[in-house]
């Protein structure tokens, strides 16, 4: 299928950054690695990782399914949450997301009927990246939502305090931007957004 989809030109012909696995089960488990692709793979690349997994996230929930417009909603609202509050190296993102009852991150694969979510960011240019995600058909809109506050919790491991300042104002420019009415449900935006909200946040706007 891989082969297939080069061949039809479905797959961008570009060079893989980073990789982010996350393994969930039918209990809201969730364990997540990341591959580095790139050996010289730079930290703010997880912020873009997550920046572009939350574009992607939102627009997979389809407006004219009911469950996934509410699904949307309550993602960006737990975003408003933890923006709030402010994201920090020592910040607990599911329990500010309201989530921590409900989903837990586990320090091994969960097996109760476990599905695994791939998203990979790609090297477009030196401004712009690219991701692909792979979610099974099994995943329930709430893994999707849930899973974004658990990469983000993840990747507070692997960056330093420069990073995350610019993981907060990258995300809340994207929330502005969503706000003011660029939808998350369009094409364009769904690399425009994440692409603008972090080139400003590390101009420092």
């Amino acid at each position: 299928m891989g082969f297939l989809k080069r061949l039809l030109g479905l797959e961008p012909n570009l060079t893989k950054l980073i990789s982010a696995t996350i393994v969930t089960d039918e209990d809201y488990n969730y364990f997540v690695t990341f591959s580095k692709h790139h050996p010289q793979l730079q930290l703010p690349e997880f912020v873009r990782l997550v920046l572009h997994y939350y574009a992607k996230m939102l627009f997979n929930f389809d407006p004219s399914d009911p469950e996934m417009a509410q699904s949307a909603t309550i993602l960006k609202k737990m975003m408003d949450r933890v923006l709030t509050v402010g994201i920090k190296k020592d910040i607990n993102i599911l329990d500010v997301a309201d989530i921590s009852n409900v989903a837990r991150i586990v320090s091994s694969k969960p097996h109760n009927v476990p599905r695994r979510i791939i998203a990979t960011l790609f090297f477009v240019n030196t401004t712009q990246r690219h991701i692909t995600t792979d979610i099974p058909l099994n995943v329930y809109a709430q893994h999707m939502v849930f899973s974004v506050m658990v990469l983000l919790q993840s990747i507070l491991k692997e960056i330093d305090d420069d990073c995350i300042d610019v993981l907060n104002r990258s995300l809340k420019n994207m929330q502005s931007a969503y706000n003011s009415g660029q939808s998350f449900l369009e094409m364009q935006n769904l690399t425009a957004v994440p692409t603008t909200a972090y080139l400003s946040a590390i101009m420092g706007k």
